[in-house]
């Protein structure tokens, strides 16, 4: 439990700063390129994944990447087959806003034994999808419906639930590239019913944007799509500014 022990004692300190790399957006030298600029920017750690990953070349990418940059390296993984050696650590999640048994067992099924093998330490992470506007490439893969933005209560009793079976973290999820972030409310109202760690993601566009997340009780801010459409070094460390300064 190294990884999430690291992680935990920074969390009691400041809300943490995670860049999210998805290797179907970002080939070849991007994927490096975007890394090296998390790190040198102030990102705290980087989260790889996507819906559809590579899995034969994934390894090799990983060990590049972990060359330039020394901050934790963790899987945020779609499915089980993009379960590879390499990282620091990967968060194990369940799908507990869907009800779509795939994502909500099948899958964790189908890792845990590649897990134990390559001896990788795990973040116990609910995974709740949060509606954002149009339908996004998370909904569509799981085939599972978000939670209405306008209802936080439901949100709140999933992480509830969460915490109960013994998860440890909770991922408060828009959807990659999607049209809006987490509404707050959402993140408030599981701060306040849980002691889970939160992490908010998808649809931070703007520092302002991160910094009101972190006011509202998320330990881990995430961006992604973003730095796939501007590779702005000056903006991700405005980024990493807000989200350390609360």
């Amino acid at each position: 439990m190294i990884v999430e022990e690291n992680l935990l004692a920074k969390t009691k300190e400041k809300a943490l700063f995670a860049v999210l790399l998805d290797p179907d957006s970002t080939e070849g030298d991007v994927f490096l390129e975007t890394g090296k600029m998390a790190f040198e920017s102030g990102a705290d750690l980087i989260l790889v994944g996507g819906s559809l990953v590579d899995n034969v070349n994934l390894p090799s990418k990983i060990a590049e990447l972990k060359k330039i940059i020394d901050i934790p390296v963790i899987l945020f993984p779609g499915g089980a087959s993009q379960v590879v050696q390499g990282f620091d650590a990967m968060l194990f999640t369940c799908l507990v806003s869907g009800r779509n048994p795939q994502y909500l067992i099948e899958e964790q099924l189908k890792s845990g034994l590649i897990v134990k093998s390559l001896g990788l330490e795990t973040l116990p992470t609910a995974y709740i999808l949060i509606n954002s506007g149009p339908a996004t490439a998370v909904e569509y893969i799981s085939n599972t419906r978000a939670i209405p933005a306008n209802k936080p209560k439901i949100t709140m009793a999933h992480a509830i639930a969460a915490e109960l079976m013994g998860m440890r973290w909770v991922y408060l999820e828009a959807g990659s590239g999607a049209d809006k972030p987490v509404p707050l409310e959402h993140i408030i109202m599981t701060r306040k019913a849980t002691n889970l760690s939160v992490i908010a993601g998808g649809g931070i566009t703007t520092p302002q944007d991160a910094k009101a997340r972190v006011k509202a009780g998320a330990n881990i801010i995430v961006t992604g799509t973003i730095w796939e459409k501007n590779m702005d070094a000056n903006l991700m460390k405005e980024f990493a500014e807000a989200i350390h300064d609360n």
